[in-house]
């Protein structure tokens, strides 16, 4: 709604010409690339987990226990932002741990690589039941087989 936007631009102070063609504000805003990085690879690994939560499909409101692996400056900045962290992605505040390499228990976890240098494990028994996915994943494989059982039929038929 450019009209709506308009109205409002020229109900601001100090406002002499039209929206659209007045240039572009300028920033006196120092821009440091190495703190954009930083946020980049936080931005990244919150995705990560996010994506993996909805993979599994982790109940919205269940907080889960993360291991974040990185050298120890990307550690510093990410232990920093360690509560942002845990609020955007869900995580339980007191279970987070930092390290410069995998914990003991990956092989049970799921493992992301969020960008260079940073990645999380997040063990699989905070986040499914396992009784369940198992019970799922059969149920699935069970169709599956049927479906193939099915077409194989039909490809083999002499009526084709």
């Amino acid at each position: 709604m450019p009209f709506v936007t308009e109205e409002l631009w020229q109900a601001l102070p100090n406002r002499k010409e039209a929206l659209i063609i007045s240039s572009w504000p300028q920033t006196s805003l120092p821009r440091s690339t190495h703190l954009v990085k930083r946020f980049e690879n936080l931005q990244a690994l919150t995705r990560a987990i996010r994506n993996a939560r909805a993979e599994y499909s982790v109940e919205p409101a269940k907080r889960i226990t993360a291991s974040i692996v990185g050298s120890e400056e990307v550690i510093q900045y990410i232990s920093e932002e360690k509560e942002v962290l845990a609020l955007l992605s869900k995580l339980d505040l007191d279970n987070i741990h930092f390290a410069d390499s995998p914990p003991e228990d990956a092989k049970q976890s799921v493992h992301l690589t969020a960008s260079e240098g940073v990645e999380a494990y997040l063990p699989l028994a905070d986040m499914v039941d396992i009784s369940a996915e198992v019970q799922r994943l059969t149920k699935r494989l069970s169709k599956m087989q049927t479906e193939y059982e099915g077409l194989k039929a039909r490809l083999n038929s002499p009526k084709v």
